[in-house]
């Protein structure tokens, strides 16, 4: 029974250590995780960037500009477009709603500027003036602000599964779309939206649904259009790069 005993308490000790080294980590990455959101969104503002990145993550004007130039390139583009095309849209259309979004209630993660004092929040302007960002700097919170939407990022995880699903029709040498995806994560800490925990996360969460939907759909693909679609499927065999 002593020995027993002796055990117990050894392992409830060791409990509390791993425990205590855990919440050192976290607080420790939550401290850069603030200095480096504060430095991105309060050290480099400029009426010009606050126009752009708004606008760059208004989706009120990107949502009919996308879908309008997807329509056309799956009407007029080439095999590789079109494949591109249908393999971003069923990741977003997959992954926003049944990925993300069930992630963030719950994870649950406040946003900055509802949480974090002096947070440079930019906004669509109202009503006619929504072309001209609304700026405000947030205040001390009232109380204690334990619920949000912060995490993951469905603008990043939107624009990486574009970004995924090129490089797995093209290969791995197309490299610029990732360039827009890092615009995205950028402009969504500028704004006061995101930490860049959270859009850095966003990255390998969308990499890894988008790389899982497109196998299946280039599954299904091989299976369905060699007999529906036979003339369709000599000239595109499968969806994805051939290595």
């Amino acid at each position: 029974m002593k020995a027993t005993h002796e055990k117990r308490e050894a392992c409830d000790l060791s409990y509390h250590f791993y425990q205590l080294i855990l919440e050192h980590l976290i607080s420790q990455v939550y401290s850069l995780d603030l200095r480096v959101f504060r430095w991105i969104n309060r050290g480099f503002n400029h009426p010009w960037l606050d126009q752009f990145f708004n606008l760059l993550a208004d989706g009120r004007f990107w949502t009919p500009v996308l879908l309008g130039m997807a329509v056309v390139f799956l009407c007029t583009g080439k095999e590789r477009v079109k494949s591109w095309i249908v393999l971003t849209i069923l990741s977003v259309a997959i992954g926003d709603p049944l990925i993300c979004n069930p992630l963030k209630h719950l994870v649950d993660r406040p946003r900055p500027f509802e949480a974090v004092e002096g947070v440079r929040d930019v906004s669509p302007g109202s009503g006619d003036h929504r072309w001209e960002p609304s700026v405000r700097i947030s205040g001390i919170p009232e109380k204690e602000v334990v619920h949000g939407r912060s995490f993951p990022s469905s603008h990043v995880a939107n624009a990486t599964a574009a970004a995924m699903s090129a490089r797995l029709v093209w290969g791995p040498a197309l490299r610029w779309p990732w360039y827009f995806v890092a615009l995205a994560a950028l402009g969504r800490v500028y704004t006061g939206d995101h930490y860049p925990t959270d859009v850095l996360a966003s990255v390998p969460l969308s990499m890894l649904y988008t790389w899982a939907i497109a196998r299946v759909a280039d599954s299904l693909w091989k299976k369905v259009a060699r007999g529906w679609f036979p003339k369709l499927f000599a000239r595109l065999p499968s969806l994805l790069h051939s290595r």
